[in-house]
């Protein structure tokens, strides 16, 4: 793509979500690629590594209220490696100078963390790592990532744990590849050197995909199951996703080693009612509100009975504890204002099949019956592919044809679209209004 049609995505990322990219360049060749699935027509933009200088220029646009995240995906731009921008240290350095006390939270492959970066990255602190390792054998790492050199990622790992810059570990599980022990040996790994979670995505493909790539739904139970029974083995929280879920009950997941949770005695298990005094309505904001405030006073339900602690915790400081995301109850208020700004009677909320069910949970507490949510079968990208975010809007307009009431308003999960309102196809929220005859809202 010429980069007059990259350039506002690139601008959006910064400017409303706080990322920011590097490049889209990738030096490794993972089989796992989600680019390589991708069905004709989809929309997406490759970012080339821009000089310095103009890289330094969009800083401005940055949140220093937030932390910076870098080497994630944002909006429709393809995320790659970021250290392999041949500028990356300087870009740092310039983001460090402008931001002095901003978390700058950096995802990487882990392959080009010499000794000397490390040294750097050790001088930018306040500064977090998510090491995306995969597998920390040689034979798991040359058939997932084509790493021809499998041994420097793992010198990379110990290289972190002694400097003491925190990280967390990530892969992307493909037992059906590398068999179960794999994974586990890989979360092992991490924990011995010091990770303070691991993030373990459940696999997905396309109908485009080869049949080695393909499995049986049942995998995703296993590799669940899996994670719980490392977080107990290992003490660190092995977190799948996505998280399948049922409920928005404020359930706490895993406990960070070392962190105010785990000074207060907070346990996995533990259910949180509220925090000074305020009961979330979901996991996430449970989580937020522990997180916003200065040494919270929670309220929790441990096995039946109640229990009082106090975090040792500064404002915005994490607070150690883990829980599998459900909904950001703002989320929950938006769609509440959506339907009383509209006077919908009969609302109907399109959810993709994993959401589908604290979907509902959500809807139940607005006092909106769960049959006003509907799931979005996932036809574009076939195969295993149920989340909201590769949803188009055709697959929208297929949902609604057997909807069993008249609906007077329809309400789509925000992941599908661009800043723009355009699915991954390009196409605009306002092909799915015109063919439906009613108001859509983005939420």
């Amino acid at each position: 793509m010429q980069s007059k049609e990259f350039y506002p995505y690139l601008l959006h990322a910064i400017a409303e979500k706080n990322v920011f990219p590097f490049t889209s360049r990738c030096n490794l060749g993972c089989i796992f690629c989600s680019h390589r699935q991708n069905p004709p027509g989809v929309r997406t933009f490759r970012l080339p590594p821009l000089p310095a200088e103009q890289m330094l220029d969009l800083i401005q646009f940055l949140n220093p209220r937030r932390k910076v995240v870098i080497g994630e995906s944002a909006t429709r731009l393809d995320e790659g490696e970021p250290f392999t921008h041949p500028e990356a240290a300087v870009i740092l350095r310039g983001i460090r100078q402008m931001l002095p006390e901003t978390l700058l939270a950096i995802t990487t492959n882990g392959t080009l963390l010499t000794q000397g970066l490390a040294d750097e990255l050790a001088r930018l602190k306040p500064l977090e790592l998510t090491i995306s390792l995969n597998s920390s054998t040689e034979h798991g790492r040359r058939l997932l990532l084509n790493d021809k050199e499998p041994r420097r990622t793992l010198d990379a790992v110990r290289r972190l744990n002694c400097l003491g810059i925190p990280f967390h570990g990530s892969l992307v599980a493909m037992p059906h590849l590398t068999g179960i022990e794999d994974i586990k040996e890989t979360i092992g790994f991490l924990a011995e050197n010091g990770a303070l979670t691991v993030r373990v995505f459940l696999p997905g493909y396309t109908k485009f995909a080869p049949d080695n790539l393909r499995f049986p739904l049942s995998l995703w139970d296993e590799v669940t199951a899996m994670a719980q029974e490392m977080t107990d083995l290992t003490g660190v929280p092995v977190i799948p996703e996505p998280s399948v879920l049922h409920n928005l009950t404020p359930e706490i997941y895993g406990i960070i080693k070392d962190s105010p949770a785990a000074s207060a005695g907070l346990l996995p298990g533990d259910i949180i009612l509220a925090a000074d005094g305020k009961k979330p309505r979901t996991r996430v904001e449970a989580f937020m509100l522990a997180q916003n405030a200065v040494s919270p006073k929670l309220q929790l339900m441990r096995d039946g009975r109640p229990l009082v602690v106090c975090l040792d915790k500064k404002e915005g400081q994490s607070p150690g504890f883990v829980v599998l995301y459900d909904m950001d109850a703002a989320r929950i208020e938006q769609i509440e204002e959506e339907i009383n700004y509209r006077l919908s009677v009969a609302p109907l909320l399109l959810a993709s099949q994993l959401a589908l069910p604290v979907v509902g949970a959500a809807l139940k507490s607005l006092n909106i019956e769960p049959i006003h949510a509907r799931p979005v079968d996932n036809v574009f990208f076939g195969g295993s592919i149920l989340s909201a975010g590769l949803l188009t809007v055709d697959d929208m307009i297929s949902a609604t044809e057997e909807t069993p009431f008249a609906p007077d308003l329809v309400l789509v999960p925000r992941e599908a679209f661009d800043h723009k309102g355009h699915d991954l196809t390009g196409k605009s929220v306002k092909v799915l209004e015109k063919a439906l005859e009613i108001p859509v809202a983005i939420v």
